[in-house]
């Protein structure tokens, strides 16, 4: 059916109730007559392109046979264009059921209605001509002794009551017609295992569609047994179950659902799946968040093994442009997620030179607006962009954060943060993984750059080497994973995945976003865009929110505890924090900082708890305030470390015996360091719990705040005049100057600000 027929007086169209030939056309339609002579007017509107169904038999169909006969096989469509010829003969005496499109010879005086004869006659009579054609095919003689007359689909010997049968059939008012002598059996897959009661198929159908990645993956013949006890359970006979037919019903539904849990899974989604792409406006509309494992081994820069790590990313919606990432130890945290945050407010820039890719550095605040007319002039001159020199990473305040409903996302901090932002939190449903299909589309892109890097170890264990992790010393002492180089520390992951974004994915054009050209008539193409020439050209038809780049940006979105300033200092956590910039607010009235009491806020971040912050309430500046032992110590003190050391030293009974606080304190620092070393660990009988990757998740977490603590000290000393100055922390002063402390380790995180230009950050105080 896919050669075109012209339509003209006297042409044969084939309708669901017959033959009709037609009589006229005219401007609004044609004319068909049927076999009783019925005229009928057909308007254009309802013609579709007449085509050719079976040369020399119909020249055309109608439009509401098209479908139908479509999903024929060439044998059954012939086979019932053979019956219609045969009935069309028994009521009219013409095989194409019109007198103009006689053949020769018709109609044969048996036929012809004109002589009365019983449609019972006539049958017997077709009965006996039929029976002598099938004599006299030599070639069906030959298939029906070969055993394969089913082969070809040629209307055979037939009885006298199947030709009643047809001409009954044929002359119903509903679902009569050509169809009406289709044979079913043609067309079972319609109303396939309809030979299974009703009942048996539910049964079968509530085993069978009911996992969803949770269920492991079950044989037919389990399958088949779970069947017949449910049936028997619910008091159904299950003797009289055809078990080949059941047995096909639920291979024929296994199939369907998936071969692994995996597809159990996504098919089970995909009665939640959206219809269209969401429609993202404007840069900074929605931001998507996530956290997926690195695919890759990392080296650990503090015992030389190989380790896993994770990789938080914010994807803008619209333009898919890569806002921020970082690598995070196993597992992601609350504040590791909100610091995340922290980057997509900053814009950064990266530098790239010919044999060097610097880090991205927080650039300020680059703010464009211009007319929608510009965006496309913008998007063409973006799409030159050498590869040598600055590229922007932007910088934006979302509207809104879409993320999973993972603990690190629902929880009260992150919760409070997007809050204190004005930032709408849009959590996805549970178990469907397509409400932010944008950033995990992006984990998919990241396997073209983790599958670059030495350490590769797959998506899976089944797709894991059996060398993968196995790290060995080169004659250098350097780390290197055997047989597929030098490894990577967490550090260089991250410089890595930074470069790959700057120099790869923000210049490669991305099929998911598409620009058309509506000025061009003939409706050129989409023409696909990178993610930053979007980015650009749609600031420029916006405008954009201005995000204030204050020094001390970094504070706002550390948790907050409220603390009384006493005499010696404030206690958290058993240990005394304490400051010259806390002497005027030593003996404060209750009231000074909140209703009811003398506790005063204090900033603390949860990856290095050897040091608060408290904002001056005079000058507004963030000021740190360190532990009184901090200098003493060796080892990282995150909050998972100090409450580990404090276990320990409960455990040991040191707050049962009378042991004063400075004693307390020795004991915890002691613990504390213990910890840090890994030959010490082991020997610790109420250390054998404490696992060496957390002692390399703590380090990496401890030197990623002493980075950003050390960026906003930087920030904050900068001049208008002299934008680059080499400033540091206090901790980092005071780690340098204890002689007795570890020398940073290789991968270790270090800020060097004076290969970070710094925003004018007091002229744009009043903007």
């Amino acid at each position: 059916m896919s050669a075109r027929v012209e339509l003209f007086v006297g042409a044969l169209i084939l309708f669901p109730e017959g033959p009709r030939t037609v009589v006229g056309i005219s401007p609004i339609g044609y004319t068909t007559r049927d076999i009783a002579g019925t005229m009928t007017e057909v308007p254009w509107v309802d013609v579709a392109p007449a085509r050719a169904v079976v040369s020399g038999h119909v020249d055309a169909v109608a439009e509401s046979l098209v479908a139908v006969l479509s999903g024929l096989s060439d044998a059954a469509l012939q086979e019932s264009l053979d019956r219609q010829e045969i009935v069309l003969t028994l009521k009219t005496g013409f095989a194409r059921g019109h007198r103009s499109l006689a053949r020769k010879g018709e109609p044969f005086p048996a036929f012809d209605p004109a002589n009365g004869a019983s449609d019972t006659k006539k049958c017997a009579t077709m009965a006996k001509v039929l029976e002598q054609e099938a004599q006299q095919d030599r070639r069906r003689q030959r298939e029906l002794e070969g055993g394969k007359a089913s082969a070809r689909s040629r209307v055979g010997a037939v009885s006298q009551r199947q030709l009643l049968n047809w001409l009954a059939d044929y002359d119903r008012d509903i679902n009569g017609g050509l169809l009406a002598l289709v044979d079913k059996r043609r067309v079972r897959r319609h109303t396939m295992f309809a030979s299974l009661d009703p009942e048996v198929r539910r049964v079968a159908q509530e085993l069978v569609s009911h996992p969803d990645g949770t269920w492991s993956v079950r044989s037919v013949d389990e399958l088949f047994r779970r069947t017949l006890l449910s049936l028997k359970a619910e008091g159904l006979d299950a003797m009289e179950v055809p078990e080949a037919t059941l047995r096909a019903y639920l291979s024929h539904l296994k199939k369907a659902a998936g071969a692994t849990t995996r597809s159990h899974t996504t098919k089970k989604l995909r009665g939640v799946l959206a219809l269209s792409a969401y429609p993202a406006l404007r840069p900074g509309q929605v931001v998507a968040i996530d956290v997926t494992r690195a695919d890759t081994f990392c080296v650990d820069p503090w015992t030389g093994q190989a380790v896993s790590v994770e990789i938080i990313t914010a994807i803008d919606v619209c333009t898919r442009v890569v806002l921020a990432l970082r690598v995070v130890p196993r597992s992601a945290n609350a504040v590791e997620a909100g610091l995340i945050l922290y980057d997509v407010l900053r814009p950064f820039s990266q530098a790239v030179e010919p044999d060097r890719v610097h880090d991205w550095r927080w650039a300020g605040v680059p703010e464009t607006v211009g007319a929608i007319d510009d965006a496309i002039v913008e998007a063409e001159r973006l799409s030159g962009r050498p590869l040598l020199g600055e590229h922007a990473i932007p910088g934006l305040l979302p509207d809104a954060i879409r993320a999973d409903k993972g603990s690190i996302f629902t929880g009260g901090y992150f919760r409070q943060v997007c809050a204190s932002l004005g930032i709408h939190l849009l959590l996805s449903r549970g178990k469907k993984p397509t409400d932010n299909s944008f950033v995990e589309r992006w984990h998919e892109t990241l396997q073209r750059c983790l599958q670059q890097l030495a350490g590769h170890k797959g998506r899976n264990v089944s797709q894991r080497g059996s060398d993968a992790g196995t790290i060995v010393r080169d004659k250098k002492g350097r780390a290197t994973f055997k047989g597929d180089g030098p490894g990577l520390t967490p550090r260089e992951l991250e410089l890595r995945l930074r470069e790959f974004i700057t120099t790869d994915y923000h210049r490669t054009r991305h099929g998911g976003i598409t620009v058309v050209d509506r000025a061009i008539e003939d409706r050129s193409p989409a023409v696909g865009m990178t993610p930053l020439e979007l980015f650009d050209a749609l600031l420029l038809a916006v405008g954009r929110i201005h995000v204030l780049q204050r020094p001390d940006l970094l504070y706002d979105l550390l948790p907050t505890l409220w603390l009384t300033i006493r005499h010696d200092g404030v206690e958290y956590k058993d240990l005394t924090f304490d400051s010259a910039d806390l002497d005027d607010f030593r003996n404060v009235p209750k009231g000074f900082f909140r209703d009811g009491d003398r506790a005063a806020p204090f900033l603390y971040d949860p990856r290095d708890l050897s040091r608060l912050w408290f904002r001056h309430p005079h000058t507004g500046a963030a000021v740190e305030i360190p532990w009184r032992r901090a200098f003493q110590l060796l080892a990282p003190m995150t909050d998972v470390v100090l409450e580990a050391a404090t276990k320990t030293v409960r455990r040991r009974g040191g707050t049962n015996q009378g042991i004063n606080k400075a004693a307390l304190q020795r004991e915890i620092l002691t613990t504390v360091n213990d910890i840090a070393s890994i030959d010490r660990l082991r020997a610790d009988p109420d250390l054998v719990d404490w696992k060496p990757n957390k002692v390399t998740a703590a380090h990496l977490r401890a030197s990623r705040s002493q980075f950003d603590h050390d960026e906003a000290a930087a920030a904050a000393s900068a001049s208008p005049t002299r934008r680059t100055r080499t400033v540091t922390s206090t901790a980092s002063t005071r780690r340098r100057a204890d002689s007795t402390g570890p020398a940073p380790a290789a991968g270790d995180l270090t800020f060097d600000p004076t290969q970070t230009a710094w925003p004018d950050l007091e002229s744009q105080e009043g903007q």
